[in-house]
């Protein structure tokens, strides 16, 4: 509870706070963040570890093997301490859904994302709440219907076969670093509507510095030379691009989503400011790039260890055979889509979803008070053995119609969220990731070395792999 001053109304219940987030009003969110005392959790299970950084390094080195620690010694509810603060993990899907459900607006996105985005991906739709969320998520939709993704198809999948053919055949690659290139550039194409050229490495290295910057706790760009400052200042660079392009776009036809945000209009018929602009695009090219990238290395390290399935893949590639994709052709792909959501259950890129409590609540047995920070896990969830079958075992067949593992719980397989906050996005990540199988199976067969008996990957801030992914791709005969 926020005390009175006598000079400024402060936001006290539930009802205040949500009004300010629904209506997007930052000063008055501000002073809530700013006043309001963290809450006091003592009675949670959990917590401990070294002073000041608590659990953090335990959680960073090994996300799975902590989270199946810490539910081992206390249930599905415990607190993980860091050094900004506390924060609840409430694990299964039961947890899943009341928190991605969120009825009577319980939970605030932004109060949660708010500390990880800030001065990074300012104002994006992933920390918008209630109303205000749901007025923008509808202007937004326009860029991601149906129409506009085939439009998407055509300006991506030029780029990605040409980028693909370049592979040199039999040569280990730096799998992460070819896909991270390659989807910057399809990024380019689609969302900006332009080829990068000779600035592909200055924002490539942009986005790099932005992300890490998410992982700083103290968040103080006074150090410069701390990841937090870099990614700031990686900010800057891409949003000077953007900001160069704005002028021409609001009158130019095109079918990327640049063009399409520049001339998009809210309920009052009102153009999106420059600002606005910017902060959609750059949270797209960020959710739409990095985690394409986790997806994608995470599924060619599943088709270089199970080399049965890329012959399956292979195989209904070859039932297609033609150089330009459309949307009904994809959908053809059937064990394709399966392999993709395999590899996302297994390596979801975004492991943790963080939400604030604006209420007290009840779970698991579990008191807990106004303004908990509380975080789900996709990652717990997709390996809980009574809704999947030998959960560490590859196996794309359980999400055939006839298994259908995941049908077992709503809430049980979460890649994209839930709820009202699912990924705007996630129809244009299966476009681009089968796109990419399509081309690359159809010319290469991905190999792993010897000696990569597993995948090495960490969780946080998404999920990438820690060397690199060494694989080979080896040029079919007559391809």
């Amino acid at each position: 509870m926020i005390p009175d001053t006598e000079t400024q109304e402060q936001p006290q219940s539930q009802a205040d706070i949500v009004a300010a987030l629904s209506s997007y009003d930052l000063p008055e969110i501000r002073r809530f963040q700013q006043e309001t005392p963290a809450p006091v959790l003592s009675h949670i299970p959990g917590g401990g570890g070294l002073p000041f950084f608590g659990q953090m390094f335990a959680l960073l080195k090994d996300l799975h093997g902590w989270l199946d620690r810490e539910h081992a010694k206390h249930g599905p509810v415990f607190k993980q301490k860091s050094p900004i603060g506390e924060i609840v993990f409430l694990l299964g899907p039961e947890a899943n859904e009341l928190v991605l459900r969120n009825e009577d607006r319980m939970f605030s996105n932004f109060l949660a994302w708010d500390i990880t985005f800030r001065g990074l991906f300012d104002n994006n739709l992933l920390e918008r709440d209630f109303a205000d969320h749901k007025q923008k998520r509808r202007i937004l939709q326009a860029a991601f219907k149906r129409e506009a993704i085939e439009g998407h198809l055509e300006l991506m999948s030029p780029v990605l076969r040409a980028g693909i053919e370049a592979l040199p055949s039999g040569n280990t690659v730096r799998t992460k670093d070819f896909l991270k290139g390659l989807l910057l550039d399809t990024g380019a194409k689609v969302f900006l509507g332009t080829e990068i050229g000779a600035d592909a490495a200055k924002l490539n290295r942009a986005f790099e510095a932005i992300v890490a910057g998410t992982t700083d706790f103290f968040k103080r760009e006074a150090i410069w030379f701390s990841p937090y400052a870099k990614g700031v200042r990686g900010n800057r660079t891409i949003s000077e691009f953007i900001f160069g392009e704005i002028e021409a776009r609001r009158t130019a036809p095109g079918r990327d989503i640049f063009t399409q945000f520049c001339q998009l209009t809210d309920d009052d018929g009102r153009l999106f400011s420059p600002a606005e602009i910017r902060d959609h695009i750059l949270f797209l090219l960020f959710a739409a790039h990095d985690t394409t990238t986790s997806t994608l290395c995470s599924t060619l390290y599943a088709l270089a260890a199970n080399p049965e399935w890329q012959e399956e893949l292979r195989a209904e590639v070859a039932g297609l055979d033609k150089e330009d994709l459309t949307l009904d052709d994809l959908e053809q792909l059937v064990k394709t889509g399966w392999t993709i959501k395999e590899a996302l259950r297994m390596y979801p890129p975004l492991a943790i979803m963080p939400r604030h409590a604006l209420v007290e609540f009840e779970f698991g047995g579990h008191h807990f008070p106004q303004n908990t920070p509380v975080a789900i896990s996709s990652l717990f969830t997709h390996y809980m053995a009574q809704y999947w079958s030998e959960p560490t075992r590859f196996d794309p067949l359980r999400f055939a119609p006839e298994r259908g593992e995941d049908k077992q719980n709503f809430y049980q397989y979460i890649p994209f969220g839930g709820g009202a906050h699912k990924c705007l996005g996630l129809h244009f990540a299966e476009v681009q990731g089968k796109t990419f199988l399509y081309h690359l199976l159809r010319q290469y067969r991905v190999g792993r070395d010897d000696g990569m008996a597993r995948y090495r990957y960490n969780n946080v801030p998404l999920t990438f792999p820690t060397d690199g992914l060494p694989l080979t791709f080896t040029r079919l005969a007559g391809r």
